[in-house]
Order: structure tokens, then sequence, then C-alpha cells
């Protein structure tokens, strides 16, 4: 009771009393700092003596507190304020609304592919068409807008029975009209202000791009050092399904010769170089079919399964390589799988194997598409071809060096020729009215003429080409009027003079 009204008449005494001012308040707070720090030392002293007494040991003991170690609220505020400055500046928040962005699609895609999350649609409800429109998988058959964040559950032809989704028998018009309702909110389930209601992706988005040869060479070659690290999981040649159009042989033969070695090859485990052995055709078909490592964000490469970076098929190999093989070829313990193709592998969407997702906009009607790994083979190809026109047109320029073929032909009277002077020497007489006649050996003139002959028609035939590539209908029109004779504009004279 006398506590209280000790506080009341303090609290009385502190209204009436002025304010003190700020340097009298901050003396204040250092002496009663002082005075509680010094409290603190001699109560501190008191335990280090008690606790010697005793026998504790002083790594226990309670340690001074110093000044220099507190930390006041308004630091702590101004710590954390600065902290979530520095993650908002490093951290970027990702694009939402991106009907252009390959990248951010293949991203929606990827929420896709758990098998116990979604499950197939039919093709105007599948994953490509919602993710097209900005939806992400959510969770169990459920999507999501990336913008407006609007939820949607999509069920077809289902229902739970004790925990458990079964199949439910509808008529095939049930089943259609559902789809169609589904198609339809795709569009129409984001809200009226989102963006991805009025446009999404386009549908040549997934397509890949083959227009530089190098940059395609440069991608394959990655794609088969990521499956040479992978070699004890890689499957054998014969446990693979290649379409008929692979020959991995002619692919050899039709690669640069430095594609193996530029740039260099890393190093193995054993210390060997990669050069010093044969390509792996295993590694080569399945980088052609748009296969590569598999990289997991977390543990970063994992060391026996490949992935598409285009569809984000994940495919483990070590199911398609066989256990045992004798020294003959012969499989002594099969593979848990019979065989590999690695182009069935890919998801229905997927370039490499879908050619309609591969095509182009504006190609003519008539036009077959292809689809990836075929352009690929057509580009190697056509890449080898030119680079063979090249290196044998620079072969036959320079067979054409050293023969003489291309060179100017001698000019009449000039000196070393038959029938021409001699090169006048320092102080010799030499009279050009009477040129010095040198003799032919026997049978040097009719081969040079020969020679001479041959290359003069070999010249003509060439220009003669050249001049057919700047040769116009028009002017092959008018050159046969002028050509023409009796008429006003005959080039020929008709005086027959």
């Amino acid at each position: 009771m006398n506590a209280t009204k000790r506080k009341f008449n303090a609290l009385l005494q502190g209204l009436s009393s002025p304010r003190p001012s700020p340097s009298e308040k901050d003396a204040e707070d250092k002496m009663n700092a002082s005075t509680r720090y010094g409290t603190s030392t001699a109560s501190n002293d008191a335990i280090l003596q008690k606790r010697r007494r005793l026998g504790f040991p002083e790594s226990t003991a309670p340690t001074l507190l110093s000044p220099s170690h507190t930390t006041t609220f308004s630091n702590v505020v101004l710590r954390r304020s600065g902290t979530q400055l520095n993650n908002k500046s490093t951290s970027q928040a990702p694009a939402k609304y991106c009907p252009g962005d390959r990248d951010e699609l293949l991203k929606r895609l990827a929420t896709f592919q758990e098998i116990t999350a979604w499950t197939p649609k039919p093709d105007k409800v599948n994953e490509i068409e919602w993710a097209k429109r900005g939806w992400i998988c959510q969770g169990r058959e459920k999507v999501r807008c990336v913008l407006c964040h609007k939820e949607l559950v999509v069920k077809l032809n289902r229902k739970e029975t004790d925990g458990k989704e079964v199949p439910v028998l509808v008529s095939s018009e049930i089943a259609e009209a559902l789809v169609d309702k589904y198609s339809e909110l795709i569009i129409s389930s984001h809200q009226q202000e989102c963006l991805w209601r009025k446009r999404g992706c386009d549908d040549t988005l997934l397509r890949l791009s083959f227009s530089n040869t190098s940059t395609i060479l440069a991608a394959l070659r990655q794609r088969y050092d990521e499956l040479c690290a992978r070699t004890p999981f890689l499957p054998y040649e014969f446990n693979l399904r290649l379409p008929d159009e692979v020959n991995i042989d002619n692919i050899l033969s039709q690669l640069p010769a430095d594609f193996f070695t530029e740039p260099p090859p890393t190093i193995d485990k054993s210390g060997a170089v990669a050069t010093d052995k044969p390509p792996n055709r295993a590694a080569l078909a399945l980088a052609l079919m748009g296969w590569q490592g598999l990289t997991n964000p977390r543990i970063g490469a994992v060391p026996n399964s490949a992935s598409c970076h285009s569809c984000l098929r994940r495919l483990g190999l070590w199911m398609f390589k066989s256990k045992e093989v004798d020294e003959d070829g012969h499989v002594v313990v099969p593979a848990p799988m019979d065989f590999l193709d690695p182009l069935r592998e890919h998801r229905f969407y997927c370039p490499w194997k879908n050619a309609q997702a591969q095509s182009r906009a504006g190609v003519p009607h008539g036009e077959a598409s292809m689809p990836g790994w075929k352009t690929l083979i057509q580009t190697i190809k056509n890449e080898s071809d030119l680079r063979h026109v090249y290196t044998g047109r620079s072969k036959r320029v320079g067979q054409l060096q050293e023969g003489g073929i291309g060179s100017p032909s001698p000019v009449r009277n000039a000196p070393g020729t038959p029938g021409s002077p001699s090169p006048a020497t320092p102080g010799a007489k030499v009279s050009i009215d009477a040129p010095s006649v040198v003799t032919p050996q026997a049978g040097t003139g009719e081969d040079d003429e020969k020679v001479r002959e041959a290359k003069d028609k070999e010249r003509w035939a060439r220009l003669r080409k050249v001049k057919s590539l700047f040769d116009t209908k028009g002017s092959r029109k008018l050159r046969r009027e002028l050509g023409r004779p009796g008429t006003s504009n005959s080039n020929k004279s008709t005086t027959g003079t």
C-alpha cells in the first residue's frame, strides 16, 4: 500500500515539475548507466569469488557486460530495414506476364510434370494449353494463374472414393462437353483485368532455332560431353532403337574434323584424355535426339540420368543398359527395360519429336514440316556439303595455280618462248630488226600448242558460265532483235561489201 502511494506521489510530482532538457536527460542516463555497470561489476566479482571457493571452472563463469555490446532498438530497426533493402535489390521478382518468353513458359510447364499432381488430359486441355495462358499446377489437379492468382480445379471423369480417385464411365457427349467447357475456362477463368485473359503465348514459341550452324554444333557438342560424363550408365548401342534415317557412321563422316577436339574435351577420372578414345556412338545418338545430362539445382549433376531441356522429361539411363555382356557382345543379363527409344521418350509437345511444334509460321501449305532431330541431321549434312564444296574449290584453285592454268597466256615473241628473241645480256649487241631464232626441240612445239588450246578452251568455258549468270531474258531478246538481218536494227552491213 505504501509503495503504491509513493508511485502515485512521484507521478504527481512528475506532472507538476518542468520537463528536463535533452542535455540533462543524457547526463542522467550516463549516470544511471555507470551506476548500473558499477553494480553489475561488483556483483560479478562477488560471484567469481564464490565460484573460486566452491571449485567451479572459470570457463563457465558469467562474463562482464560491456557498454559497447549494448544494442538499442533503433539500431535493430535500422539493421532489419537495411537487410530487407539488400534482399529486395539482390532478388528480383520473376516476370509474371511474359507471353513471348520461352524460358518462363518452360518454367510453367515444369510444374505439370509430376504425375501425382497432374494426370494426362485431352489435347484441348492439356498442360501446354494451360501454361500458354499463364497457369501453373498448384496442387492435385489444381491450377493457379501467376498474375491474378485465380485457382481452378480440373477434373475429368473422375471422382473420389475412400480418398482415392477412380475413373467414372460417362457418355462421349458428356465427356466432350466437359472438355469444351474446360477449354473455355482456360481463358474465361482469369479475372477481367488479367492480361493473360487477353493474350497468351504463341504456338511457335517452343520451336528450336537452327539458324546459326556454329551455335547448333556447339550445343550438340555440349550435350555429347554431358552424356559422355555419364558413360558408366549409358546404354550400349544395341540397346537403342533409333529411327531408320539415323546413320551414326554417316553423321560421324559429316561432322567437322575438329568436332570432338575443339574445345578440348575433359579428362576422365582414369586420367586419360577423351581424344585418345573413339567417339561414344551411344552418347552421340542420344545427343542427336535432344538428350543431355540431368542437373539438379540443389545437388548438381545427376550421374545416372538424362533430361530434355525442351520438354523437361527426365530419363533414368540405368534402366536401359544391359547388366552383363560377354566378350562377343551377347547379352548375359538383360536390362530392366528391353530397349530405349530416345524419340518416343520425349513428351508429346516436344519440338524434338513433334513436327507441328517445330513448324515455322508462314510455311507453304504443300511443304512438310520436320521435327527437331530431322532438322538437326539435315543441317549437319548441309554444312558438310558446303564445307566439301569450299574445300574442293580451294584445292582446285591450288592445283590450277601449280599447273599454270588460269595464268596469263604466253605473249607471242615473249622472251623464253619458241621463236622469240633471247634475253639480252650486258655487253652483248642485239639487233632489233634481226631477232635471233631459237630452234625448238623435237615435239615441244606441238605439245605447247595443245596445252595452250586446252587452257584457252577452259578459260572461255568459265567465262561463258559467268556470263550466263548475268544474262537476263530482256538482254537475250534485245540481242536477237539486233542480230536479225534485213531489219533497221540489224548490226550487219547490207551493202554487200
